[in-house]
């Protein structure tokens, strides 16, 4: 088969995009596939880890706030896009089970408190990224079982 440099030109685009994209998730990892140890909390809704930093081959001591991640919508904590959660002022005994992240929250009203847990893990919300732990979603996801299909909201 003859090619000749026209033909060859015609596949530089498409190999560029496919190196970038490849090269993207190189630098960019959520909070489970960063072989992340040492996950607790502090103060009572900052994260803390120490994570493999995607492409870099080196281990550093990360700290999110969660607070700026998640909000307690009638006692389930909920992800939000705008970095407003606040969930720290209505939530209690909250602590790191491995990556979920499992508080007291009020349900309002004068109802109480329930259990509400979350696996940051399923959710791709927590991502280790150029030095730094975010909340990567730019959408609110509420996943209340594996294996059921995902459901996105605006706290």
């Amino acid at each position: 088969m003859k090619t000749n440099f026209k033909t060859t030109l015609a596949f530089v685009p498409l190999l560029a995009f496919v190196s970038a994209s490849e090269v993207s998730d190189v630098y960019k990892k959520t909070l489970g596939n960063s072989d992340c140890t040492n996950i607790h909390l502090t103060g009572g809704h900052v994260l803390h880890a120490n994570c493999e930093n995607p492409g870099y081959g080196e281990r550093m001591d990360f700290d999110l706030d969660l607070n700026g991640c998640f909000a307690n919508y009638l006692g389930t904590l909920n992800h939000v896009p705008n970095g407003n959660g606040g969930f720290g002022g209505s939530c209690s005994s909250c602590q790191m089970i491995g990556t979920k992240l499992s508080c007291q929250c009020l349900i309002g009203g004068g109802h109480g408190t329930m259990h509400s847990e979350v696996e940051l893990n399923d959710w791709d919300v927590i991502q280790v990224q150029q030095g730094l732990l975010t909340c990567g979603s730019s959408e609110g996801v509420e996943k209340r079982a594996i294996g059921r299909e995902a459901r996105s909201f605006t706290a």
